[in-house]
């Protein structure tokens, strides 16, 4: 697959902390919310002075949790000693960015429902889809209908389904939410 120009076949997922005990350990920080696809990795690739990415093969990697927080703590193959897990302290940690996906575990799940078609309890063509908003309580969708903008909220009481595999969302009560132009 050709890349653009100046765009990195790389992606940081986190950096070395410190280094753990004497033979070498080092503690990282990884910017992952899937602690199970962190343990099972076995390549990374670090920066030398030049700024060239240079892989690295992870010998073991284990997790620590202590309240909510969890701590990776790896040993790289050629690392044997405290010494030499010194220098690598402060350096970015990367993986390919084909990999990246499954360790960002939210950018794997982001959804929206852009152009999905709206139909009322009738069957009825409402409009498509055009934007969300997410207020904190709950998911708003921005319908561009025949009249106009239609604000709906993804509740129970206006969305009936939504079916993903068609691109479709069920809505009723819809007239509820229209404005009334005959009222002075």
């Amino acid at each position: 697959m050709p890349r653009e120009a100046g765009t990195s076949p790389f992606t940081q997922i986190g950096h070395v902390a410190r280094t753990h005990g004497l033979k070498g350990e080092l503690k990282v920080m990884l910017e992952t919310e899937n602690p199970e696809v962190a343990e099972s990795l076995t390549m990374v690739y670090l920066r030398n002075q030049r700024g060239d990415f240079y892989p690295c093969r992870i010998a073991t990697v284990r997790t620590e949790g202590k309240g909510n927080r969890i701590s990776f703590f790896v040993q790289f193959d050629h690392i044997a000693d405290r010494n030499a897990a010194e220098a690598l302290k402060g350096r970015a940690l990367f993986i390919e960015n084909d990999k990246a996906e499954a360790f960002f575990l939210e950018d794997a799940e982001d959804e929206n429902f852009l152009n999905f078609e709206v139909i009322n309890e009738h069957g009825t063509h409402v409009g498509l889809v055009t934007d969300e908003l997410d207020n904190g309580a709950q998911l708003v969708l921005i319908i561009a209908t025949t009249k106009g903008s239609l604000l709906v909220p993804v509740v129970d009481q206006f969305v009936t389904s939504i079916d993903e595999e068609e691109g479709v969302i069920r809505c009723c009560n819809l007239e509820l939410l229209e404005e009334d132009d005959d009222e002075d």
